[in-house]
């Protein structure tokens, strides 16, 4: 996960760099006689946190707005907690009122992202756990779990809908949602299979984030997931490809393209398995025929 936050990590260090450097040209050395040792390794222990806090959210979270949250706010406290520490050893002049903004600002600010963060955070954990309850109370099977994104598999897909079809009201929308992640397999013989792996684990975080709890993801076969959208009519589940494929590049780096297919699933089919050969047969054409990013099949 390091090399997503790279970029952004390179010009944090360089500004916290540039305020310590401006910091030891306008102070002086404090005498060691008037140094508070007690206070000095508490300020300490508070930087070590906020640099350890930063490094897990660096190493553990994908590329999106709740991991910026996280990012900047626990940032702005390792900021704020350089130049406290900064402050037990250097005596600034009187008329120097930059270097105590720049020390007392950024905590309060940083307080607020990282708050916001955990909270969004708190939110995704929720949806994660909805789907973990939902393996457990439905079946315990293990072969329903798709084992390297952890998200449901064809079969548990095929009961699902099973289920859908059955309960589903008169007139009431029932609608699939293809999700084709275009050219990974050129990413995976260029860059190797852990790094597709990887790649695959961090969408399906994602995609499974941006759903409500009704909502049922699956791994389908290999790149492609299907969703499951109960009382969704068509024109929802577009906004839905939309909004997936507009936060796409801010989720994934790498040279990949999300292509969608809508299909809704008429009132009259006779059963789940004919619904997924359909969707099966839509698969093998687009990959004949592409597609445009988002199309309809009825």
């Amino acid at each position: 996960m390091w090399r997503y936050h790279r970029q952004k990590l390179s010009v944090c260090l360089l500004l916290l760099l540039a305020v310590l450097v401006l910091a030891f040209q306008h102070g002086e050395l404090k005498a060691y006689s008037i140094r508070d040792s007690v206070d000095s390794l508490g300020e300490a222990v508070t930087l070590a946190v906020c640099g350890a806090w930063l490094s897990l959210i660096i190493s553990s979270r994908p590329l999106g707005r709740i991991t910026n949250y996280l990012f900047f706010g626990s940032f702005l406290l390792l900021f704020s907690a350089t130049l406290d520490l900064a402050d037990e050893f250097l005596d600034y002049p009187p008329q120097q009122r930059l270097l105590s903004w720049l020390e007392s600002f950024p905590a309060p600010v940083g307080m607020v992202l990282l708050t916001i963060g955990l909270y969004g955070w708190h939110r995704e954990q929720q949806v994660i756990s909805r789907q973990l309850q939902g393996r457990e109370g439905f079946l315990r099977d293990h072969q329903l779990i798709d084992p390297l994104t952890q998200l449901y598999g064809p079969v548990y897909l095929h009961a699902v809908l099973s289920r859908e079809m059955k309960l589903r009201r008169p007139g009431q929308s029932l609608t699939l949602l293809l999700l084709d992640i275009q050219g990974f397999a050129a990413f995976n013989r260029q860059f190797g299979i852990a790094a597709g792996d990887a790649v695959l684990q961090r969408l399906a975080i994602w995609f499974a984030g941006q759903l409500k709890p009704e909502q049922v993801i699956c791994r389908y076969a290999g790149d492609c997931f299907v969703v499951l959208l109960p009382d969704t009519p068509p024109s929802r589940a577009e906004l839905l490809c939309q909004h997936l494929q507009s936060q796409l590049p801010a989720i994934c780096t790498e040279p990949l393209a999300l292509q969608t297919l809508v299909l809704p699933v008429p009132g009259t089919v006779a059963s789940a398995a004919a619904v997924l050969q359909q969707a099966e047969q839509a698969l093998v054409q687009r990959k004949i025929q592409p597609l445009s990013a988002v199309k309809v099949w009825y």
